[in-house]
């Protein structure tokens, strides 16, 4: 049985600095259901996201990200 995936883009409304930024990947790759998450080197505005959508989902994702004071919104799935 293989494991669902799917993923999620995550604008943030402002360049994150290299800890906040590594701080917030952390926390993410953290999320159960997260198998990866990074800050994509061509828009480092965006923050890439792949999951298992049968153990979390966006809004969670999305979540964390709003927690960290960062201004935030989905832009793909």
């Amino acid at each position: 049985m293989h494991a669902s995936k799917a993923n999620v883009m995550v604008d943030v409304k402002q360049v994150l600095g290299r800890e906040s930024s590594d701080e917030l990947i952390t926390e993410l790759g953290g999320i159960p259901g997260v198998s990866r998450a990074s800050v994509s080197s061509r828009a480092p505005r965006l923050v890439l996201v792949d999951y298992d959508p049968d153990v979390t989902d966006s809004q969670r994702i999305l979540g964390a990200v709003v927690r960290h004071g960062i201004d935030a919104r989905l832009v793909g799935m």
